[in-house]
């Protein structure tokens, strides 16, 4: 009798399908046991997280920034190293390769996000809604107060970066597509800046607005040093530099005595510039931009596009029949 050989898959059974993908567990459930390993850390650390948080509400400095971001950007990443373990992939597939560090990527963006901010303060100033007043510091406290600031932005962009666009952003991307996953880490991004004092709704549509640019340059460019270089910059030069409310937070240890004057439309208030209409304009600018000068999406690699859920590996399907033995 002639046979037929032919690989047969039996098929998974519906809790099987629940939980798992053809290839791993499904993304949900590891954003959520990334998420429980957070909150056990978080947990352990609580009395110096505590500490850290009522300093950083009490008197918003650079030493107590650094503290605070330094505590939270070590539970992230404990937790995203404990993933990487379990799911056999290092930092770089979550966005953060430590090759790049304070590469060219990372200055580029330092770069962008220092621009930008620049043309959102000179135009609050052409239309006088932006006065810089004169030096609040001495030259040496310019130069202690920068470097400080420089430490403690780029641990909140660190932070920032890779909780919202590192580890949940690369897990949500395998099993939903990268820009499903973007909206919705733009929409907790946005929510987790509801607790700054002084927010408004013009400031928090306009953080999605900066989420979805992150995102962007994310997309394009690889990795998350262009965002973290470009939250350390535009944070710095906010809140030192210019010395403008941050969120509606102003900084002590800022360079100049500003002053923020003239409808809350251009100024933005009490948030600050991120509430100004001129932030809009200018972050929807760079969107176009970046777009353009980064036309190749280079995040994230092919089989992570693909994702766990997204179809059966080659592996699985059935092998055609083979001709019969004579």
């Amino acid at each position: 009798m002639p046979e037929t050989d032919q690989l047969t898959i039996a098929p998974a059974s519906p809790w099987k399908r629940v939980f798992l993908g053809p290839r791993e567990l499904r993304a949900g459930w590891r954003v959520l046991i990334f998420l429980a390993l957070v909150a056990l850390l978080s947990a352990a650390s609580a009395p110096l997280q505590r500490r850290a948080a009522r300093n950083f509400v009490a008197l918003f400095s650079a030493p107590h920034v650094i503290a605070a971001e330094t505590l939270a950007f070590g539970t992230v990443l404990l937790a995203a190293l404990a993933m990487a373990r379990f799911e056999h992939r290092r930092l770089s597939d979550y966005g953060l390769p430590i090759r790049q560090i304070f590469g060219k990527q990372f200055w580029t963006g330092a770069l962008w996000g220092f621009v930008m901010l620049s043309f959102i303060v000179a135009m609050m100033a052409v239309t006088h809604a932006y006065s810089p007043g004169g030096l609040a510091l001495s030259p040496l406290g310019i130069v202690k107060y920068g470097l400080l600031w420089v430490l403690a932005f780029l641990l909140v962009g660190l932070f920032e970066e890779f909780t919202f666009r590192g580890y949940a952003q690369f897990t949500l991307t395998t099993g939903l597509g990268f820009w499903p996953a973007a909206a919705i880490t733009c929409i907790v991004f946005a929510v987790g800046h509801l607790g700054n004092p002084g927010e408004n709704w013009v400031g928090v549509v306009e953080i999605v607005l900066i989420a979805f640019f992150l995102c962007l340059a994310l997309r394009r460019t690889g990795s998350l040093w262009f965002a973290i270089g470009w939250h350390m910059a535009f944070d710095w030069g906010e809140s030192f530099f210019y010395s403008t409310p941050d969120s509606g937070i102003r900084a002590a240890g800022h360079m100049l005595n500003a002053a923020l004057t003239g409808s809350k439309w251009l100024s933005g208030g009490t948030v600050g510039p991120e509430a100004s209409v001129f932030d809009v304009i200018v972050t929807l600018a760079g969107i176009l931009l970046l777009a353009r000068l980064y036309p190749e999406a280079k995040y994230p690699m092919l089989a992570a596009e693909i994702g766990p859920d997204a179809g059966p590996p080659v592996a699985q399907i059935s092998e055609p029949p083979q001709p019969a033995n004579p």
